[in-house]
């Protein structure tokens, strides 16, 4: 794997670390697989993080969004769902989702070669469908001759990704998914704000991600119009209004400009 994608062991062993915590200590979320997803990269990675800039809680926070909204909309029907750049996700593994609920997951083969051999012996709760692909070239059309149905409510995941990419990367992404997607279709993501790359603070975290070859790049203050140049409404909640009891930074209104902020976005298809 690419160092790109060994930052999914970080993830997961950012998810191993949450899951330790007792309920009393605010534990967000359970993930039984991703303390052997992680491996010892991953968690040697974590050490190294954790030195740099401390235990960070953004992670888990956003992991915990990511599933209540996945379950609020499989609640509501939708039993489609695509995960770009799906890494080291488990969700096909430990969410309780109906049995025909159908998840594509799309990343490089490396990686999955890797998440396969890693969970051999564990069953998914649903249909899961892995695509290797690179997500820079053209995929769309595996994806459709994966069993992918154009016309039926599509959950769109794209968790952890963005911020690696140049914004030419991030708005060709977003042409070839919006080939694949119909109105109505909800999209689930995260996006840094342009100022929070910029904040002196943060500058010990970017050399430590640059050092491990995955810098930070995109970044937009404006989420909002941002999405919707895209063809997407947003509804857009920052870490500190989801899970207040676990974020340790005061949380500023939205009106309050040049302030570092990280977004959890919920979007819909126009």
């Amino acid at each position: 794997m690419d160092s790109i994608a060994k930052t999914s062991l970080l993830t997961a062993a950012m998810r191993a670390l949450e899951t330790q915590r007792s309920e009393a200590e605010g534990r967000l979320f359970s993930d039984p697989y991703a303390d052997l997803l992680a491996g010892d990269e991953g968690k040697l990675l974590l050490q190294r993080a954790i030195a740099v800039s401390g235990e960070q809680p953004a992670v888990p926070i956003r992991t915990a969004f990511m599933d209540q909204r996945i379950n609020h909309f499989v609640c509501e029907g939708v039993r489609q769902v695509v995960i770009l750049a799906a890494g080291m996700d488990t969700r096909s593994f430990r969410l309780n989702l109906p049995k025909e609920t159908v998840i594509f997951e799309l990343d490089r083969q490396e990686v999955f070669a890797y998440k396969i051999e890693k969970l051999r012996d564990v069953r998914p709760n649903c249909i899961r469908k892995i695509l290797p692909v690179d997500l820079r070239e053209e995929w769309h059309e595996q994806l459709k001759q994966s069993g992918f149905k154009r016309n039926e409510r599509t959950l769109w995941l794209v968790e952890g990704l963005l911020m690696y990419l140049e914004e030419t990367q991030v708005r060709a992404l977003f042409s070839r998914l919006s080939m694949l997607s119909s109105p109505n279709d909800v999209m689930l993501l995260d996006i840094l704000s342009k100022t929070l790359l910029q904040a002196p603070y943060m500058q010990n975290q970017l050399d430590f991600l640059a050092s491990i070859g995955a810098p930070w790049k995109f970044g937009t203050d404006d989420p909002e119009v941002f999405m919707k140049e895209l063809g997407w409404s947003a509804n857009v909640t920052q870490p500190g209004e989801f899970a207040p009891k676990r974020w340790p930074f005061p949380t500023a209104p939205r009106s309050t400009p040049n302030v570092p902020r990280g977004f959890y976005i919920e979007a819909l298809k126009l």
